[in-house]
């Protein structure tokens, strides 16, 4: 009893380590188990015994049995079952130590469809069976055959047969085996199509291959007749466009490849072409055609007048799709009116008799104008010809205002009789906007569309008069800017508008001073660039003078206060400390050279600054001390009389300032021409003669008021 409970444990054992399997066998057939190959025969003279042969890795093994008997070989217990005798099928049960099993014909091959065109079929054969395929193929439709072919094909292996298009199903036949296969092909694909047929002046057809290469000839029919021919190759997956010059808008194409002939016909509609629009400028036609049809419009249009081309050039090629419009211009002579637009191509033509109203000329007597901020500009036009006209301009900043006048009225729209002069009034803001001053500006005047290209120059607000008692200051003096180095007497109400300077490199200072700072006024001075954009304002407290440090090159200055004022400006260079400098000086437009530098004497205080100066010509050399309000109206370069600190004239002067101990600034201008160097030297701690003086003064005056006030104490003691 214990080793019937045991005997189910061993056999779940021993089966983890075995298989059982039936399976049946055809005689064109082997059985691949792991690497054995089994195959049978049955015998010619007894149908019951079977002839099992195993092949292994070790060895060949046959074997006659019978049903029931078995064959052990390799691992593996092969029992014979049933024999079918009409299929010639073999049950077989398999026992015993294997992984993997497979049935596989002796020979076999599958056919596939690989491509399929109305000009050929691309098949695919491949080797299903276990023993190499050897033979010959032959590949029929209906029994008509297409194609033989001699292979050889190992297991797995594959080869492509490419055969004309059948009309049918496809056999192929391996002749020696003995083994067929029939595919079917459900439609068969244009190799070459047409994916286009478009029209203009000519005809062009674009084609795409879809297959192999192939050479492809095009016929262009016309009512049956051959117009035109052209032969092509394309290779595979490739497109190209042929292009016939034959205009034609209905027709036929024949196309030919690889034994096939297709015909494709084609129908453009025609087009309908209309005249839109004429319009003269000068002697300028310009004709609007629309294409009021369905089919792509390309000809020529030519502008004829008694017969004659007038037109210039004597066509234009033009192209119109549907629905849209197009635009051609001729030159015609001036005086023209009556005339005749032709409108024609291959398969199609019309003409348009116009008549034009007479045409308008545009002049400007001025075609440049400059004016300066604040101001105005103005341009004469004369409009000769015909017909209501409308005014504009276009190109203008929206800073500048434009208007036009005709006998003193202001007009937009104008009846022209044979001829009139408009005037056109630009008003000019007082900054610069959208603008930059002294660059000329380019703009057009429009009338009806004509338009006359003008000129227009902004400049500052004009030159503002010199100071001090020279003679610059009594000529009747005009420059393009304001000079570095001269001062400018500002009069003015609230704001000023901006004043242009010229050029000028390396650090500047501007300094506003003269009446206003005695009367306890306060201005503030504005540097501008020249779009006008405030860069920096002076922040100087009330009751002194103004002034701003810049290394701006192109500026200009604007001075704003409240109510009326009255100011002096001086642009010159600047020195945050005394240096060594070299410079040419040249005479300027109003007929001396002039340079002038103020020095900032802050850190000089109580010291002596002594200038040295050679020239290559003969120069005039001033220092001024240049802090206090009355120093500063002093400052006159140009003036015949001086009221500065030294003054020398020649070619080597030299010369010394005391600087004080509440000197801010002191100024140096060198007037004449000729190459310049300019030393300076900063010497000792002792005062200054004129400091001296005036601290003599002071000690004397409060002297006196002590003694008056001693004088009054002792009056009222003794009172």
């Amino acid at each position: 009893m214990k080793w019937i409970a045991v005997i189910p444990i061993i056999l779940l054992i021993l089966a983890g380590n075995a298989s059982a399997l039936s399976v049946d066998l055809g005689i064109d057939e082997v059985l691949i188990v792991d690497n054995s190959t089994v195959s049978f025969d049955v015998a010619q003279n007894n149908p019951g015994l079977v002839f099992l042969m195993v092949e292994t890795p070790n060895g060949s093994v046959l074997k006659g049995l019978t049903f029931g008997e078995s064959l052990y070989t390799g691992g593996v217990n092969y029992t014979v079952g049933r024999l079918d005798p009409t299929r010639m099928v073999l049950t077989l049960h398999l026992s015993g130590n294997y992984s993997k099993t497979e049935v596989l014909k002796k020979r076999d091959f599958k056919v596939e469809v690989l491509e399929a065109f109305d000009a050929y079929v691309k098949l695919r054969v491949t080797n299903t069976g276990y023993y190499d395929l050897n033979d010959t193929l032959l590949v029929s439709s209906q029994g008509v055959p297409l194609e033989e072919r001699s292979i050889f094909l190992r297991r797995g292996e594959s080869t492509t047969l490419k055969v004309r298009a059948p009309s049918g199903g496809i056999t192929v036949t391996a002749e020696g085996s003995g083994i067929s296969r029939t595919v079917t092909v459900g439609s068969f694909e244009e190799l070459v199509s047409v994916d286009e047929i478009r029209k203009d002046e000519g005809l062009h057809v674009r084609l795409r291959n879809h297959g192999d290469a192939t050479n492809v000839t095009i016929k262009l029919l016309l009512n049956g007749l051959t117009v035109e021919k052209m032969t092509i190759t394309m290779g595979r997956g490739e497109e190209k466009e042929v292009s016939f010059e034959s205009d034609i808008n209905q027709g036929a194409l024949l196309i030919e490849y690889g034994g096939v002939t297709r015909q494709e016909s084609f129908y453009f509609e025609a087009p309908t072409i209309s005249l839109t629009k004429v319009e003269r400028v000068g002697d300028k036609l310009g004709v609007w055609l629309k294409n009021e049809g369905k089919g792509k419009f390309a000809g020529k249009v030519s502008v004829y007048q008694n017969g004659f081309i007038v037109g210039e050039p004597y066509y234009r090629s033009v192209e119109v799709n549907p629905d849209e419009e197009a635009l051609v211009e001729f030159r015609i002579p001036r005086d023209a009116e009556f005339l005749t637009i032709a409108v024609s191509s291959g398969t199609y033509s019309l003409t348009f008799p116009i008549q034009l109203k007479g045409t308008l000329d545009v002049r400007a007597l001025n075609s440049y104008s400059k004016g300066i901020l604040g101001g105005t500009a103005s341009y004469t036009l004369l409009i000769s010809g015909d017909g209501d006209v409308t005014l504009g301009v276009e190109g203008l900043p929206d800073s500048i205002g434009a208007s036009f006048y005709y006998n003193g009225a202001e007009v937009k729209e104008l009846n022209v009789v044979k001829s009139a002069q408009v005037t056109l009034l630009l008003r000019l803001p007082n900054l610069p906007r959208g603008f930059t001053l002294n660059v000329p500006l380019t703009f057009n005047v429009t009338v009806n569309g004509i338009k006359t290209p003008l000129k227009l120059e902004v400049g500052g607000i004009g030159i503002l008069p010199v100071y001090g008692d020279n003679w610059l200051a009594k000529m009747n003096y005009t420059s393009e800017h304001h000079h570095v180095g001269l001062p400018y007497r500002v009069v003015g109400r609230d704001l000023t508008p901006p004043f242009v300077f010229e050029p000028s490199e390396g650090e500047k200072i501007a300094v506003l001073y003269g009446d206003y700072v005695g009367r306890g006024k306060d201005l503030s001075l504005h540097l501008l660039d020249t779009s006008g954009r405030i860069v920096a304002s002076s922040t100087q407290e009330k009751g002194k003078s103004d002034y701003l440090v810049f290394n701006q090159s192109d500026f200009m200055l604007m001075v704003e206060g409240s109510g009326y004022f009255n100011s002096i400006l001086l642009v010159a260079d600047y020195l945050e400390r005394p240096m060594n400098i070299t410079f040419e000086l040249r005479r300027k437009e109003f007929g001396e050279g002039l340079r002038t530098f103020v020095i900032n004497a802050s850190p000089l205080r109580g010291k002596t600054l002594k200038i040295l100066v050679n020239s290559s010509g003969d120069v005039e050399v001033r220092a001024y001390h240049f802090t206090l309000n009355r120093e500063k109206e002093d400052f006159d370069p140009l003036s015949a009389s001086f009221k500065g600190a030294f003054r020398g004239s020649g070619r080597k002067i030299e010369g010394e300032i005391g600087v004080r101990s509440y000197e801010d600034f002191v100024a140096v201008a060198v007037i004449g021409e000729g190459n310049v160097t300019m030393k300076f030297n900063v010497v000792g701690g002792e005062l200054g003669v004129g400091e001296v003086s005036s601290k003599a003064a002071y000690l004397a005056v409060l002297g006196l008021l002590l003694l008056l006030l001693a004088a009054v104490w002792l009056e009222r003691r003794i009172g």
